[in-house]
């Protein structure tokens, strides 16, 4: 019976023995995630890209080089040990870009219409117009935000469209949560940044 034990304990020793070793080995493995693969990925381009945006769950990298004309959106795998890669689009190629919340467009910008439907500017001495609504009392609760998304459009025909989401695919958001916010205005930036690209 004491033979069995000594053999039973050896056998679990060894096994952690091992397993301790695994471990070790793959938490000492660099990964090729995050910025640092963000960074790895553009450089197979011969290009600087100054500005960088990255979505706030971190999942793609969208970069712009002025000078070489050039604008880079990468797909990032964050906490996964998959390499983050990179496509170049020339700036003649973006036709232009729309922000959609919840399958709504919030704004649009494009080289053929050049319509946008952000808030309406009056013009000097037009008449103003008001509407009166009533007060939404403080105990509705505010609308969730299930889809934030950043949609390029391109003169590709490969991929005509690439969606970049800017909120995280957990929990829908709602408009007052700062993370909404956050959100909301990196998309902008990348979408102001378009704007200026197509009217060019």
């Amino acid at each position: 019976m004491l033979m069995i034990l000594v053999y039973l304990f050896a056998v679990l020793g060894v096994s952690l023995l091992l397993l301790a070793a695994v471990l070790q080995y793959r938490l000492s493995r660099p990964r090729a995630a995050g910025h640092s693969g963000a960074t790895h990925a553009l450089s197979a381009f011969s290009l600087k890209f100054p500005q960088r945006f990255i979505t706030p769950d971190e999942s793609h990298l969208i970069a712009l080089d002025e000078e070489g004309q050039a604008l880079a959106i990468g797909l990032l795998h964050p906490g996964k040990p998959e390499p983050a890669t990179a496509t170049m689009y020339t700036f003649d190629a973006i036709l232009g870009a729309e922000i959609v919340e919840n399958a709504l467009t919030l704004s649009k910008v494009s080289k053929t219409s050049r319509i946008s439907t952000s808030a309406p500017r009056t013009r000097a001495g037009a008449a103003a117009s008001y509407e009166f609504t009533e007060a939404v009392p403080d105990s509705i609760p505010a609308e969730e935000i299930r889809e934030l998304t950043l949609k390029i459009y391109f003169s590709s025909a490969d991929t005509p469209v690439v969606s970049i989401p800017f909120l995280p695919p957990r929990l829908p958001a709602r408009k007052t949560d700062l993370q909404y916010s956050a959100a909301l205005l990196e998309a902008q930036q990348v979408h102001e940044r378009i704007r200026d690209i197509v009217s060019a």
